[in-house]
């Protein structure tokens, strides 16, 4: 419709107990303990924990720093937010040290963003908390202590629902300062102009079927309403592209047809718009669309845009081309996979990046849950090959 302003549970057995009777939702848009109490996890991460990812490393020089690593933001099963980081000898915290939330709802989306500007590396990780607030810790290279951020005087409050659609997306000039190395943008030459505005936007499931969107300019210490987006599927994820190159943005959500839909925006006001490419509105790219998605699917944007397919809750990768009116799905051998792993639990929660490596190369990785006591990483070649599983070891004690 558009926005207006202002234990082990992989595929459901003939053993699977019934949805408990306190569940007050679809069992398509319910996932672990929700399902039913034997589903709660009792080591590992938490069965339909959120999982977000962010870079903090920012250094120049990928052979004498830490670029290319990343962290790694999850539910512990006993319900803590907490954090491991990829080193040179894998993964490593995840333990009651590494803590950065310890209020979160059951099963919270998590969203990270992470830029760096004037020399000074920022982290933000927001969530949803036990009463359906939304909750924003944010640090950084300068501090290195959490502290609350400032979407939280907002007081916004999400759908009370077990599946909440959350996320923050970074918008303008490529994630801040151009020491940042990273792997190749989309539709990007190395020249291209970025919008000088940057900041961020967070959509947010206040209702089954809608959205708030809500910005952050950098600078200010006040998040402020932008948008509604009304007749969307609020148990599924956002998707979100905002730091290429030019002044135009983009989001995609699912419609209660379970189609994703891509939508975009063009801040160039220096420009006059025509009734194809209208300036600083909202408008669905008509070109493009992903049908038969998990009613409660995540999206993720990396390079690559990936959805949980519903007819066999795999995870689905498509080459986008962005270009406002004319986006669409790339076709050709590669330009659409199967990540090659195990089905997704049904509605997991997923997260997605691509990093540089030592080689000088690039990787894609991709994160889901299969049997909800597990956060599985898969990994690729930026331009493809075969998928490799790694399953994180998560601490099992709540120490």
């Amino acid at each position: 419709s558009g926005p207006t302003s202002a234990s082990v549970l992989p595929v459901p057995t003939s053993t699977q107990p019934a949805p408990s009777p306190t569940a007050t939702e679809d069992a398509e848009y319910l996932i672990g303990g929700a399902l039913h109490p034997s589903y709660y996890s009792t080591t590992g991460a938490f069965n339909g924990s959120g999982i977000a990812l962010a870079s903090q490393s920012f250094a120049t020089d990928l052979q004498t720093g830490t670029q290319g690593s990343i962290v790694m933001y999850f539910q512990h099963h006993s319900g803590e937010i907490r954090w491991q980081q990829l080193s040179s000898s894998g993964w490593i915290g995840g333990s009651a040290s590494e803590v950065v939330a310890i209020d979160a709802k059951n099963s919270t989306p998590l969203s990270a963003v992470a830029y760096t500007t004037n020399g000074t590396s920022t982290w933000h990780i927001f969530y949803i908390d036990q009463d359906n607030l939304i909750k924003q810790r944010s640090n950084s290279n300068t501090t290195n202590v959490w502290v609350d951020g400032p979407i939280n005087t907002a007081n916004l409050r999400a759908n009370n629902a077990d599946q909440v659609g959350m996320q923050a997306c970074w918008y303008g000039n490529d994630y801040g300062d151009s020491d940042y190395t990273h792997t190749p943008l989309p539709d990007s030459g190395g020249d291209e102009d970025y919008d000088e505005d940057i900041g961020m936007h967070l959509w947010y499931a206040v209702t089954n079927s809608s959205f708030e969107q809500w910005g952050w300019r950098d600078g200010e210490q006040e998040w402020r309403k932008q948008a509604l987006w009304d007749r969307y599927n609020g148990h599924a994820g956002i998707g979100c592209y905002s730091w290429g190159p030019g002044t135009t943005t983009y989001v995609m959500l699912v419609n209660l047809q379970n189609t994703v839909e891509f939508w975009w925006k063009d801040t160039n006001t220096n420009v006059t718009g025509n009734d194809t490419h209208p300036i600083n509105r909202w408008t669905n790219a008509t070109q493009v669309a992903i049908n038969d998605v998990h009613p409660a699917t995540s999206l993720g944007y990396t390079n690559y845009f990936y959805a949980q397919s519903a007819s066999d809750n795999m995870i689905r990768g498509y080459n986008i081309s962005w270009a406002a009116e004319n986006t669409t799905i790339l076709e050709g051998e590669g330009n659409q996979f199967t990540v090659q792993g195990e089905p997704g639990l049904p509605g997991t929660h997923l997260s997605v990046t691509a990093i540089p490596n030592y080689s000088g190369g690039n990787e894609l990785l991709v994160f889901y849950q299969t049997n909800g006591t597990d956060i599985s990483e898969y990994t690729r070649d930026f331009y493809g090959g075969q998928w490799a599983r790694v399953e994180i070891e998560i601490p099992e004690s709540d120490d």
